[in-house]
């Protein structure tokens, strides 16, 4: 229906304002079928559009047109161990350990450490080794450059991604810097507004793991286990739903959190209401962030997805989908995660795309580190951070 209809955005979008809901808005579901009904009803009639036919035979063809790429590119989780040898440019490019325990390095001086999340593998990277920049698993035999994969796809699978893309970016971005928490934009406007919201607490670095559980505890009737586990997904996840009920049962919560958290520190915890369908849209946007990962893993897909994303505004005035994602930044909660793991392997994957990119965000640098300064949280979780793949590298 998507594809033979003459608006596939208007489409698409009365889709998910039917679907997303009806998904992430009820009472009783866990996790669990929460993803299995966003698999069956969101993301593969999504991939069933993107690909025309079925998506597994879609993925088949694409493989067997693919050839690996010569950058690797792994983006690290915190905590996961990276090495640094002599033989790099500067210290910030490290190795994953699958890369090093393939490289000649393995035989070099070097260190290990564990990362602190967000950078990624420099394996591939001729500008950033002295020697030895490729593993025996990504040596193409010949130092060429910062080559991706020959994937090319054929122009109306092309046609069908761009469209996609272009839609469901749009989708993304402005969930991801919404600031409506009662209201969503027209065309996703449900018929019927019910009477259903959500207290949510972010996560900030003005208070302990213990200031947070004691005030659950004394504020929204939770016991200690509760408590413990919604600080843990606050920390893990930048925010969290910790009350569900109408909007004076949760303006209530609201009041006795801010009160609570006073008490034990200068600064109340950043505690907001949100109506229940901004949350489901805003939910399943941070999902379709991973989604994107997934399918612009195939180069093909890659080159149609940052085409989108750095493409000039129609209003001048306005930047481009990429850039308003990187001048919300420091608003966003730690959806800004997904945002970054998104540019690594989109924009830095490429050579042209990169260069692209670090236009785009050497242009808003400036205003980037001002709203770093002024935001609370930790670096490496900043936008700001990416610098160190952007002005290290000799031919940007």
């Amino acid at each position: 229906e998507w594809q033979e209809a003459a608006d596939s955005r208007a489409a698409l979008l009365s889709y998910l304002k039917e679907q997303v809901p009806q998904i992430f808005c009820l009472k009783d579901s866990s996790p669990q079928e929460e993803e299995e009904l966003m698999q069956s009803r969101l993301l593969h009639p999504l991939e069933c559009f993107l690909f025309g036919e079925d998506p597994q035979e879609g993925l088949e063809k694409l493989k067997e047109g693919s050839t690996s790429s010569h950058l690797c590119g792994r983006v690290f989780k915190e905590g996961e161990t990276v090495y640094s040898c002599d033989c790099a440019i500067d210290p910030t490019c490290v190795l994953c350990m699958d890369c090093f325990q393939d490289s000649v390095h393995k035989s070099h001086r070097y260190k290990m450490h564990a990362s602190s999340g967000g950078g990624f593998c420099d394996c591939g990277d001729v500008e950033a080794w002295k020697i030895g920049p490729y593993c025996s698993k990504h040596d193409p035999g010949a130092a060429n450059a910062m080559v991706t994969d020959d994937c090319v796809l054929d122009l109306e699978l092309y046609g069908r991604a761009e469209k996609l893309f272009r839609i469901l970016l749009h989708y993304v971005t402005d969930f991801l810097v919404w600031e409506e928490n009662f209201q969503l934009p027209a065309e996703l406007q449900p018929r019927i507004k019910d009477n259903t919201y959500y207290c949510v607490l972010y996560n900030d670095e003005h208070h302990s793991y213990d200031h947070v559980i004691y005030t659950l505890q004394r504020s929204v009737n939770c016991d200690l286990a509760e408590a413990q586990t919604h600080t843990t997904l606050i920390d893990k996840e930048g925010r969290r739903a910790v009350k569900r009920g109408s909007l004076t049962s949760c303006q209530q919560a609201q009041e006795r959190i801010r009160a609570n958290s006073v008490q034990i520190s200068q600064q109340p915890l950043r505690v907001e209401i949100l109506h229940s369908v901004v949350m489901a849209h805003q939910t399943f946007a941070l999902h379709l962030g991973s989604w994107l990962q997934k399918i612009i893993s195939y180069s093909g897909f890659r080159q149609a997805f940052c085409q989108v994303a750095l493409q000039p505004d129609v209003d001048r005035d306005r930047p481009c989908l990429i850039s308003r994602l990187m001048l919300h930044d420091a608003r966003m909660f730690k959806a800004r995660k997904i945002v970054h793991e998104l540019i690594f392997c989109s924009m830095l994957m490429d050579t042209e795309c990169k260069r692209l990119f670090a236009i785009e965000f050497t242009k808003h640098y400036k205003q980037l580190q001002k709203d770093f300064i002024n935001d609370d949280h930790e670096r490496n979780i900043s936008i700001t951070a990416l610098s160190v793949q952007i002005f290290t590298v000799p031919t940007l």
